[in-house]
């Protein structure tokens, strides 16, 4: 199962706090080191983050982790699934489970709409503020797009996800979990994808389902799909890289390490819809106003961390991105900040 950056148990814990909970038995029967706690960039598998989010759930009675205002009992969610499985498309699958916690709850309300190409999910939380870390609305766009994925037995290709909280020092976390364009200090939470997919048919029983349940969150913080997407195993290569400096080997490098021939991973690529040189595009630019807005690096040194040859060839090619100059694009931005 893939691995937890100690950022999201620190939230899961936290959520528990403010409840007034102690957190040391929590780590105990979930078979975390409290140690880790203090440890940047440390890990935990994902089936002790399952173990310790179950172990919430139980001991708050509270789907929603005290991120809202009012609990919501255990046993919704799966209420939910069962009832939306019924239904033979994704499109309408989506439509009830949303219908059932519009109805249920005024502290979450959520809307699924299409924008000519674009299927659109929306989420609103009337009290973001008791979820500062943003773990709970993080976790529960997770949970939409991974039961998405689920119900139709591949991984949902996200075209945009947007968050209503400023970038985050744990980004490229939301990298993995949302492989796609990012928006912050958005007025609501927005997960965007081909609207293709409503029309999927819902390919799980009732059987699946009860497994599905009792593995619960294993199947949601576990992204369907992942191992056979080239575009994330090449993220994945490219982000977690030791060098500080961005190194971007060739395709023919890559697909050696895939065991592919180039001409497969080309293909392969582009039956995922997208490109090597677009996969590069996307990460240079993530990564690029990461560093000016988050770390408050010089255009100079950003430029050089990605690689380019001098920060004139990495203007443009920002500029290309955004429409923007970097420091147009940093100005625009604090601006906006100002503004809020």
């Amino acid at each position: 199962m893939a691995t937890v950056d100690i950022q999201y148990v620190r939230a899961a814990l936290n959520c528990v706090r403010r409840r007034g909970v102690g957190v040391d038995r929590l780590l105990i029967e979930s078979g975390i080191d409290g140690a880790l706690l203090d440890q940047p960039g440390a890990r935990v598998h994902g089936d002790r983050m399952t173990r310790l989010v179950q172990l919430i759930w139980i001991w708050l009675d509270d789907e929603f982790m005290a991120c809202t205002e009012h609990p919501c009992k255990r046993g919704v969610f799966a209420l939910m699934a069962r009832h939306a499985l019924h239904y033979e498309t994704l499109d309408a699958v989506l439509e009830q489970g949303i219908q059932l916690y519009n109805l249920f709850t005024d502290d979450i309300w959520m809307q699924l709409s299409r924008q000519g190409d674009l299927a659109r999910i929306e989420i609103r939380f009337a009290r973001p503020d008791l979820d500062p870390d943003g773990f709970f609305r993080e976790f529960w766009m997770v949970i939409w797009h991974r039961f998405a994925s689920w119900l139709v037995g591949e991984k949902i290709l996200l075209d945009s996800a947007g968050f209503d909280f400023a970038a985050p020092a744990h980004l490229n976390e939301l990298k993995y979990l949302f492989p796609c364009r990012h928006q912050f200090d958005q007025p609501a939470l927005t997960l965007a994808f081909s609207a293709d997919y409503l029309e999927r048919a819902a390919v799980r029983t009732q059987q699946d389902l009860a497994v599905f349940l009792r593995r619960s969150p294993a199947d949601l913080i576990t992204i369907p799909g992942r191992e056979s997407s080239y575009e994330a195993r090449i993220r994945s290569l490219l982000l977690h890289q030791s060098t500080e400096v961005l190194l971007c080997p060739s395709l023919e490098v890559l697909a050696h390490h895939f065991n592919i021939s180039s001409q497969t991973l080309r293909r392969r690529l582009r039956r995922e819809g997208t490109s090597y040189p677009a996969i590069k595009a996307g990460i240079r630019q993530d990564l690029a106003i990461e560093k000016l807005l988050l770390h408050k690096l010089s255009i100079a040194e950003v430029s050089r961390q990605l690689g380019f040859s001098e920060p004139r060839a990495f203007s443009r090619a920002f500029r290309q991105w955004t429409g923007l100059t970097p420091a147009a694009y940093v100005e625009q931005q604090r601006g906006a900040q100002r503004f809020r």
